[in-house]
């Protein structure tokens, strides 16, 4: 057959492609379909091959195209600058004119002959351009363990997106792959075929020595597979630990789970001083973590509640979304104005299922919306609209605060439809009639959610959305949470026990905190004999680190009393080097402090409040 025809054949040997089986021998080039080749066998410098069977090509010239932004990271990461030795072949073998046109995108000439691109991709995890990378959609290539956001490693020819993406993925005999997707399996080679690239970039890998766990929740299985390098976290464990979020989250949707199978992948980092890029990427059915390797409480919690965040993205925006995610446009994306629905309403709701099913406490709940308070406090009063529409440029910085101020935007709303309503009607009712409208597969119009909100609800909605969404008026959270019988205020006072300091640095290398400064040294701490860059070993025998810091200042305040005999260790800087560690013993003392966004439940609640209150909190 002659170039120009709907097919070519080209037969080539198995050992050109990497030793690929003789059922692989012989490749096809459609019109609508790219074929890819990854060999993790041949990892070199931190990098892979990756070889493209290409859609046949029209047009004399094609742009080769890798993601600028994916959907759910909202910021610029610039994927093609991991790309080096980029080649464009004729099905002769013949290298092809190829021009870079900038970071992730490559002008292929002569582009009607074009068979094969084949380049090499570096990982992100250690790479110093990739540090910057939110490290659960980035990339590792190490001969112990790959994880594949393939977002990192495949592109696609502009305008030949949508067709259907075949991976055949070659790896050592000993690793497995885990993902959401369907693969069809063998010892050291896997195939992966996806619709589209939304798909393909929708389902990311880990590929290790497995340890994994599953579970089955109604009619769907959930798998979790983890790589702890020195054994230290479990799958088991973790698995335990999620089950009851997993439960609590169907029961919040409804009594089941809307996929028939969910993969959570987890990669440990057992370099604590390194990329403290701790979190999660959601996908529609599956999250990659990205972890702190440590056998501790606080890691097995984190994970829980990240897990509850990331899997209730299956509600917003993987099924509520507007035309900006339906369409999305990996080279130059167009933001949403939306953001606080996708991670703002996504992280309330991932804390309210656990009060809910009684996981939380109702003071570890209020405590939970105090630091989102706390929080929003850090940044500027820009509307929710606008900081949304601009995350990728003017208000990048704003972007976490979606998780605190977004959440507490969609608090105030779930706590103003219980008001309208008189207790009839909830934020997850709301949810549950856009969803009805809009599935995974049908978009809004971004303009147009707050009306279409006000319809589904109430008529005043609308203007509630406009006012403080939009106008960014100060929502009314002090009406709104009386009406559930919860008091707040935003600033009020407390006595608690003294630390014997104000200002504290953290030193990644003992993994300890500083007292930071000599004036921030107050009465109490002058009777413990605190000075200056004196680092805190432990309070009362609890050791103070990083990743407990919170539960030994809580644990503290809650064993401080009057009389009581305080004990510090400290280790104290030498002028040559090193420390000297000494315990300092003082009386605790009890202070009059400053308390911003107290949250406490009304003692006797009206029969108004409390019904509501249960209504809210199903407590």
């Amino acid at each position: 057959m002659r170039k120009g025809q709907k097919l070519r054949i080209v037969l080539l040997l198995s050992v050109f492609f990497f030793g690929l089986p003789q059922a692989y021998s012989q490749y096809f080039q459609l019109e609508d379909r790219y074929l890819v080749i990854q060999d993790l066998n041949r990892l070199k410098d931190d990098a892979i091959p990756i070889e493209i069977i290409p859609p046949l090509v029209s047009d004399s010239i094609a742009i080769f195209q890798m993601p600028k932004v994916v959907p759910g990271t909202y910021d610029v990461n610039n994927y093609g600058q991991f790309v080096r030795e980029f080649l464009a072949l004729s099905a002769q073998g013949d290298t092809l004119p190829v021009k870079r046109l900038g970071v992730n995108s490559w002008e292929i000439r002569e582009a009607t002959e074009l068979y094969r691109i084949y380049y090499w991709v570096e990982d992100s995890y250690d790479s110093e351009d990739g540090s910057s990378i939110f490290a659960p959609g980035g990339t590792s290539n190490d001969s112990a363990a790959f994880v594949l956001n393939q977002f990192g490693y495949i592109g696609y020819l502009e305008s030949y997106a949508d067709l259907e993406f075949e991976v055949l993925l070659r790896h050592p005999s000993m690793f497995y792959g885990s993902t959401a997707w369907e693969a069809e399996r063998t010892d050291s080679l896997d195939r992966l075929v996806y619709p589209d690239y939304f798909t393909l970039h929708d389902n990311p890998l880990l590929y290790c020595v497995p340890d994994t766990a599953s579970l089955w929740i109604g009619e769907s299985k959930v798998e979790l597979s983890l790589y702890s390098p020195n054994r230290v976290v479990s799958a088991e464990k973790a698995m335990q630990i999620i089950e009851e979020v997993l439960v609590a989250s169907a029961n919040y949707l409804g009594g089941e789970l809307p996929v028939d199978k969910y993969s959570i992948l987890v990669y440990c980092d057992p370099d604590l001083s390194g990329n403290y890029s701790y979190g999660a990427l959601e996908h529609h059915r599956s999250t990659l973590l990205y972890m702190p390797e440590m056998d501790d409480d606080f890691l097995y919690s984190a994970i829980r509640d990240i897990v509850a965040h990331e899997f209730l993205h299956i509600i917003t925006p993987l099924r509520i979304h507007s035309e900006e995610i339906q369409y999305f446009d990996f080279a130059n994306p167009k933001m949403s104005r939306h953001i606080w629905l996708y991670e703002g309403v996504t992280e309330y709701n991932s804390h309210l299922v656990q009060i809910r099913d009684s996981i939380y406490t109702p003071s570890q709940f209020l405590e939970v919306i105090r630091d989102k308070f706390t929080s929003n406090d850090q940044y500027e009063d820009i509307p929710l609209t606008v900081a949304s529409k601009y995350t990728l440029d003017v208000y990048n910085d704003f972007y976490q605060n979606f998780y605190d101020g977004g959440a507490l935007a969609a608090m105030a709303l779930d706590l103003y439809l219980i008001e309208l309503s008189q207790g009839q009607m909830r934020l997850m009712d709301l949810l549950n009639n856009l969803s009805a409208v809009y599935d995974a597969d049908t978009s809004f119009v971004d303009e147009d959610l707050f009306q279409i909100m006000g319809d589904l609800s109430f008529p005043q909605v609308t203007t509630f959305m406009i006012r403080h969404f939009e106008a960014g008026e100060p929502f009314p959270f002090e009406r709104l949470l009386n009406n559930v019988g919860v008091r707040y205020t935003e600033v009020g006072s407390s006595l608690g026990w003294s630390l014997g300091f104000e200002d504290l640095s953290y030193d990644l290398e003992t993994d300890r905190f500083i007292v930071s400064s000599e004036e921030g040294i107050d009465d109490f701490g002058e009777d413990l004999g605190l000075r200056y860059l004196d680092q805190i070993v432990s309070i009362n025998g609890d050791t103070l680190g990083l990743f407990n810091f919170q539960e030994v200042l809580n644990k503290y305040q809650v064993e401080g009393f009057e009389g009581k005999k305080v004990e510090f260790e400290i280790a104290r800087p030498k002028k040559r080097g090193g420390f000297r560690y000494k315990t300092l013993k003082a009386t605790a003392q009890q202070v009059s402090y400053e308390e911003f966004h107290p949250l406490e439940l009304v003692e006797e609640p009206s029969p108004r409040q409390l019904a509501w209150r249960r209504f809210w909190l199903n407590w």
